[in-house]
């Protein structure tokens, strides 16, 4: 395949550049807000329809295993019609899935319409990740992805405290009502400015040949980051999507509308790393490089889930700790794509968050059977929290040593 030099990126102004990004960050948005939202809303959705936590957490799950499954057909469709086109019409699917919800009686319709969210965002960060690979030079695309975090952690903003304060006004469907008309909203707007220059990229070299994901998988780069975006990233993305909101519940015993403004500032943290990154990432890329960048993000995840296990309640601002990880994790996406050429990179990206996806779908449900089944053989709530989240731990570090064991030998043979 060619190398990045042999590539002609198009020529995008200040203002066009604006634009393309704010369509990206305006989905992104609603997306992370809709991967999140359940922290927040959980105590009305299991209210209203009678929930165990086991249901729980497969309602959320659903959401991830949703949108795993699209990534490897989504990579294809990413390579073949481009950004545009993709993304606006799965942002349709996520607007269906939306007044599913709203219009949902029981737990399996609530279930489809959390899929159909699920399948319709699953472009949301891949469309723009892909896009600026193919479209900008290396030591543009981890600030552009960063900034486009902090659109989706604003998302995530949202929809905690606000959302829960919206839902105990006029109940949970009607932050799902407002979710559907803004994706709509957000779709036309993606087809009508985004321009195809990474399409165009495509048709300027028509020698490339295009790599399937069973061979980019095969790959070390791929197989050694495998584990790590499955549990570490997953297990991080599991917890703070959902098992944050009824720990804080359980174990400190607040009360939801004092764990609705704790996820608020999570996510506030949150944004700010994002922001702290953007700012910082070249200087820090030049100098440690994105690889380090991203060890270090996920030392600080893994020290904190330890920590909750081990001191529980009294522990609690790690997870702003965690919060604050989150940013430089996220730079290991771009890490990866940056070692496969430009050609392959809708495919690249999706393959790694399928692993993302697929590890936080099992580890969100997973969490919630490991406490149910502890709860029913006479261990207490704060206690079962606390030994399933020591087993994320140590899952966790493992994959961190694989990655780092495997990569860093990599490195000494190139």
């Amino acid at each position: 395949m060619p190398s990045d030099t042999s590539l002609r990126l198009p020529e995008i102004g200040k203002r066009q550049s604006v634009l393309i990004f704010t369509c990206f960050a305006a989905a992104y948005f609603f997306s992370y807000g809709l991967r999140s939202v359940n922290a927040a809303l959980a105590p009305f959705i299991t209210e209203d329809l009678a929930l165990s936590n086991t249901q729980l957490g497969w309602l959320s799950s659903a959401f991830f295993i949703s949108l795993a499954a699209m990534q490897l057909p989504l990579g294809v469709w990413l390579d073949k019609y481009g950004a545009r086109r993709v993304e606006a019409c799965l942002l349709a699917i996520a607007a269906l899935g939306s007044f599913v919800m709203v219009w949902a009686g029981g737990f399996s319709a609530t279930t489809l319409g959390r899929i159909l969210i699920g399948a319709g965002v699953a472009a949301s960060l891949m469309a723009p990740f892909s896009y600026f690979r193919r479209c900008y030079v290396v030591e543009k695309q981890a600030q552009l992805g960063l900034w486009l975090l902090v659109a989706g952690t604003g998302g995530a903003v949202f929809f905690t405290s606000p959302a829960a304060a919206l839902a105990s006004h006029f109940g949970w469907r009607s932050v799902h009502l407002l979710s559907g008309i803004s994706l709509a909203a957000v779709a036309v707007l993606l087809w009508r400015v985004v321009p195809d220059h990474d399409v165009l990229v495509l048709d300027v070299n028509p020698s490339a040949k295009p790599v399937s994901a069973w061979k980019l998988l095969r790959r070390p780069q791929m197989l050694h980051v495998m584990p790590l975006s499955a549990i570490g990233q997953g297990g991080v993305m599991a917890l703070q999507t959902l098992w944050a909101g009824p720990w804080m519940l359980d174990v400190m015993g607040s009360s939801p509308t004092r764990s609705a403004t704790l996820l608020l500032v999570m996510m506030l943290v949150m944004t700010l790393g994002y922001l702290a990154m953007g700012v910082a990432s070249p200087p820090l890329q030049r100098r440690f490089g994105l690889r380090n960048i991203a060890l270090a993000g996920y030392l600080c995840c893994f020290v904190a889930v330890f920590l909750l296990a081990a001191f529980g309640a009294a522990a609690w601002p790690c997870w702003l700790a965690m919060a604050a990880g989150v940013a430089p994790i996220m730079v290991m996406q771009p890490y990866v794509s940056t070692q496969f050429p430009r050609e392959a990179a809708g495919r690249v990206v999706t393959l790694y968050n399928m692993f993302v996806f697929v590890g936080a779908f099992a580890i969100q449900w997973g969490v919630g059977a490991m406490v149910d089944a502890l709860a029913k053989g006479g261990i207490g709530r704060e206690t079962s929290f606390a030994l399933t989240f020591a087993t994320l731990g140590a899952l966790q570090v493992a994959s961190l040593i694989w990655f780092a064991w495997h990569s860093g030998r990599s490195a000494k043979q190139a």
